[in-house]
């Protein structure tokens, strides 16, 4: 099983200070899960940014809260080889005279000044989300009108992609009792190419597989980094992703899909904003579904 170091943010009163904890468990979110757990029970964001750093460490900024988790997998350190013990009751010799201890009088060892904490997550952003949700409260009322599963998903998506400013988007949909999602409307240069070649996506495989699996909203800043990132379907249409948000569709504790946007526009990584939008979105995907197969 592998071991995870989680490090919890301050947040009084449940938590007065940083924590740091180690934790074994299947992946990141189980670690985050696991740690907090062991705080009081604390429930994990369920709408976060998530970027892995050159170190492989993964910072997971909580949309709503503002929080920044730092998740990173321990590895066992790599035996010592080629060093011979001294025989029992012996201390061993120094090898050459420059780990010979010097003569004179010792010196006390003098403390280096602590380094100042590095800074995890994101610069904060002053944006609310507060207009664009207004704004999106209206124009989902023209769903009432939508008798057909394609086309009021397709409506979700595009307004999707208008609100965040995305280059592609896909809507998934649970198959085979839940085991596999499946491109039910696709937005984008290659959006043909997937529908046309009836891809599917595992359960749990993926970053759109993770998301529908753990009902977690994830942005993702860098996919390529990112090891859920399932390449199989941008390899099989040509299409580079660099960013990626998807938000799980699900009702009634049931998931029943996903809602994915990808590459936004001018490079930029999504920002909390882009979050409650998608979220918003896929909730509204999962009315929608409720209402025309109930």
């Amino acid at each position: 099983m592998p071991r995870f170091e989680v490090l919890v943010p301050a947040s009084p009163p449940a938590v007065p200070a940083d924590v740091t904890l180690q934790v074994e468990a299947e992946h990141w979110l189980a670690a985050l899960k696991g740690g907090l757990a062991r705080l009081g029970g604390a429930q994990p964001p369920s709408n976060v940014l998530c970027d892995v750093r050159a170190d492989g460490s993964i910072h997971v900024t909580d949309a709503e809260g503002g929080g920044v988790f730092r998740i990173r997998e321990l590895h066992p350190a790599p035996a010592v080889t080629g060093a011979t013990a001294p025989p029992p009751g012996r201390a061993a010799a120094p090898t050459s005279p420059a780990a010979r201890p010097a003569a004179g009088p010792a010196r006390a060892p003098v403390a280096a000044p602590p380094a100042p904490p590095a800074r995890i997550g994101r610069p904060p952003r002053a944006a609310s989300a507060e207009d664009v949700l207004a704004e999106l409260f209206e124009r989902v009322s023209e769903l009432e009108g939508q008798r057909d599963r394609a086309s009021g998903l397709a409506f979700l998506l595009d307004l999707a992609m208008e609100k965040i400013g995305c280059e592609a988007g896909s809507v998934f949909l649970a198959r085979l009792g839940g085991r596999e999602l499946e491109f039910a409307v696709a937005r984008g240069p290659r959006s043909q190419e997937i529908l046309k070649l009836g891809l599917t996506v595992p359960m749990g495989v993926g970053i759109a597989g993770f998301c529908a699996r753990e009902n977690v909203c994830l942005a993702v800043s860098d996919a390529e980094k990112d090891p859920r990132f399932h390449r199989a379907v941008s390899q099989a249409i040509g299409y580079e992703t660099r960013s990626l948000l998807c938000a799980p569709i699900a009702r009634g504790g049931l998931v029943l899909g996903a809602l994915e946007v990808l590459n936004k526009k001018g490079g930029r990584p999504f920002e909390p904003t882009d979050l409650a939008v998608l979220s918003y979105l896929a909730h509204q995907a999962a009315a929608l579904l409720g209402r025309l197969d109930g």
